[in-house]
């Protein structure tokens, strides 16, 4: 495989992560998704202590469902994002505002950012009427979306632009998800029941945590293709 298709491979598999992410963050979790997972292999190692843990603790869980994990996992999901039940509804809101504004508000500066980022690449924000933009699941698809195009420009031989989109991914891992995310997972295992949710937020954080040291690589990489003229 030359270099080329290695980081169109690697690509791909970064923005199928992302989605992946994002879908535990947007609704709860149906028996498809859990049987799917059930048939999943998670990577056995990696460089990053939590990511390791996270996946561990979901293969646990999968292994030893309970008598109706949809129903406790809904629960779950409820009381940990929405803050169903809890007192003075204080849970892990998914929301970049909540965690950057000193109100913790939804709606505030982040939610305005990441707004024009979208706007920029020409994305209309079909679940803007669901939930607020800077939700960690549109924040999580829009660095899939990222993923994407640089796959695209390097399909087409420019690195040039593939380059640019992935500065463009490491601003927006650094300056948004990098952010506050790693907060939000932290209150999500304080407030969640289950060990899938758990699991879940130490994927989120590790593999976060991952990606920026990933990008600096990938982006070195890159320049180096370009200054040999590939």
């Amino acid at each position: 495989m030359d270099k080329l298709s290695e980081y169109s491979s690697l690509l791909s598999s970064r923005e199928t992560m992302y989605r992946f992410l994002g879908r535990f963050y947007r609704v709860e979790v149906n028996q498809d998704l859990l049987k799917q997972m059930q048939g999943m292999s998670f990577p056995a190692e990696s460089s990053d202590a939590e990511l390791n843990q996270g996946y561990r603790m979901l293969e646990g869980y999968l292994q030893k469902l309970g008598r109706d994990p949809v129903t406790d996992l809904a629960v779950d999901y409820a009381k940990v994002f929405l803050g169903a039940g809890m007192v003075n509804a204080y849970a892990a809101y998914p929301y970049e505002s909540v965690y950057t504004s000193p109100e913790r508000l939804v709606m505030q500066d982040a939610r305005d950012e990441v707004v024009a980022l979208y706007r920029a690449k020409g994305l209309d924000i079909v679940n803007a009427s669901i939930f607020p933009e800077d939700h960690i699941t549109l924040e999580l698809e829009f660095m899939s979306h990222l993923c994407l195009e640089a796959r695209g420009a390097l399909h087409a031989q420019n690195l040039a632009a593939a380059a640019k989109s992935l500065q463009e991914q490491r601003a927006f891992l650094a300056h948004h998800l990098s952010n506050w995310v790693p907060d939000f997972c932290t209150d999500v295992e304080k407030h969640a029941e289950t060990d899938f949710y758990k699991a879940i937020a130490k994927i989120t954080a590790g593999y976060l945590h991952l990606e920026l040291s990933l990008l600096e690589n990938l982006i070195a990489e890159i320049d180096t293709e370009i200054l040999c003229g590939v």
